[in-house]
């Protein structure tokens, strides 16, 4: 089978799908659904994915970038929920190369964490996290402004979100899944036993039906609306928060570090967090209806600048380059989104199965959950345990290679997901735009066809 996963490649699956008999289909191309879809693939389960945008379009795109074990959660007595995701943040941090370590300040001072608390609070996250060493506070010599007393250092990881779901992604569909983007589900039935699926193509604007045993909602902030269209029950503790992020040149902020900071206006713990030649700062957590809303406004820009200006006056309106935003699944009731659960939930009804939530540190843990799932399913013994492993790598960073191997069908696909220029790097991209267009044998009259 050639490696090639290409825009040609997708039209070729396309093609020879018409009336195909699959085991499992999942809806959804975000980081939970290329996880499941990786594992099984890996343990050769045929397996359709289908996600309506590009994959990594939604949530998984808009995340903090984190993988780490939610020092926050501590604070809920959330001690095995934090365990769970330390143990997941150390096996990609040393088991990939797309997940990296990164150090952390984190404030202590009046107006921040208390000295002896957050003390007590680290040595637990090192202790959960396999590390004993005590936590050793660090005075404010200058380093830091006034105010900050000074700070406790540790380590979490950090990657490029949309990179991991499309390293999961190709690594599936090397080991035979097929994996189509800009694809969406439109019916789903129930018919002699499978599930009749009518799939629906935006770039060529034609319907494809197809049949499957299993059926995985993976769809995110979605979710409930794949339930609707298969006429099954919707979760009732099915909530949205919405999350931005404003971007500054690295330049603004200027130190190698990350940093966690309570905000003044309402004591919300935020980030600020370097990558390459831009820092970001968020994020924001406000309860919303409509999943497509990714929209930003000012009030929350204003909130984010607001809530560190008085230590970091250097973050300014004007200096913000770009910003983004993420939309979350909550399982849980509350006035605070903060309080909710993130954990995921998994629920079968007739062979079908829904994987709500979640967080994109554990995603292989809810991978293995849907996997066993599926093994009982068909009655087939899959290989779980350490599952489900990343086999794709870029050898360079060249568009050739990401056009031919990691299926973009439109030049923002690279721009927004591949590369996430947008987001990293500070002139959003623009000096590559022609020569990806070219490239891509697209014109910017019409950027959803090519040869």
């Amino acid at each position: 089978m050639s490696d090639e996963f290409s825009r040609d490649t997708r039209k070729n699956i396309i093609n020879s799908i018409e009336g195909k008999t699959y085991e499992v289909t999942i809806i959804g191309g975000g980081i939970t659904g290329a996880g499941i879809a990786n594992i099984l693939a890996e343990n050769g389960v045929s397996t359709l994915l289908v996600e309506k945008n590009d994959f990594s379009s939604g949530t998984s795109s808009g995340s903090s970038k984190l993988i780490h074990g939610g020092l926050r959660y501590l604070q809920n007595g959330r001690f095995l929920e934090v365990f769970r995701l330390l143990k997941e943040r150390n096996y990609l941090i040393g088991h990939t190369d797309i997940v990296r370590p990164i150090e952390f300040h984190i404030f202590t001072g009046k107006k921040m964490w208390n000295r002896i608390e957050l003390g007590i609070g680290m040595s637990l996250y090192n202790l959960l996290s396999g590390k004993f060493p005590l936590p050793r506070h660090v005075r404010n010599t200058g380093t830091y402004p006034g105010g900050i007393d000074g700070y406790y250092s540790y380590m979490d990881g950090i990657t490029v979100d949309s990179e991991l779901v499309i390293y999961n992604i190709v690594s599936a569909q090397r080991h035979g899944a097929s994996c189509l983007n800009y694809m969406e589900a439109k019916a789903i039935k129930k018919y002699n036993g499978a599930y009749s699926i009518t799939i629906y193509d935006s770039i060529s604007g034609t319907h494809k039906t197809i049949n499957s045993r299993i059926v995985i909602n993976a769809a995110g902030p979605w979710g409930n609306g794949v339930l609707e269209i298969a006429g099954m029950p919707t979760e009732q503790n099915f909530r949205l928060s919405k999350g931005i992020h404003i971007v500054f040149p690295f330049s603004v902020w200027g130190r190698k570090n990350a940093a966690v900071i309570k905000s003044l206006i309402d004591g919300r713990q935020l980030f600020i967090i370097p990558s390459g030649e831009v820092a970001y700062i968020g994020t924001t957590d406000k309860f919303i209806d409509n999943p497509d809303d990714f929209s930003i406004n000012r009030e929350d820009i204003r909130y984010l600048i607001e809530s560190i200006s008085p230590f970091f006056p250097e973050f300014k309106e004007d200096k913000i380059i770009a910003a983004f935003s993420g939309i979350r699944v909550l399982l849980g009731a509350g006035n605070d989104p903060g309080k909710i659960s993130r954990d995921f939930k998994i629920s079968v009804i007739d062979n079908f199965i829904s994987v709500l939530g979640g967080k994109i540190t554990d995603y292989r843990v809810g991978a293995r959950k849907t996997a066993k799932i599926v093994s009982g399913i068909l009655n087939k013994p899959l290989k779980i345990k350490n599952m489900p492993y990343i086999d794709y790598s870029r050898k360079s960073q060249s568009l050739e290679e990401i056009i031919k191997y990691e299926c973009p069908v439109k030049p923002e696909d690279i721009i927004r997901r591949r590369l996430a220029l947008s987001i990293y790097s500070p002139d959003l991209g623009k000096s590559m735009e022609e020569r990806i267009y070219t490239l891509m044998e697209v014109s910017h009259e019409d950027p959803h066809t090519g040869k």
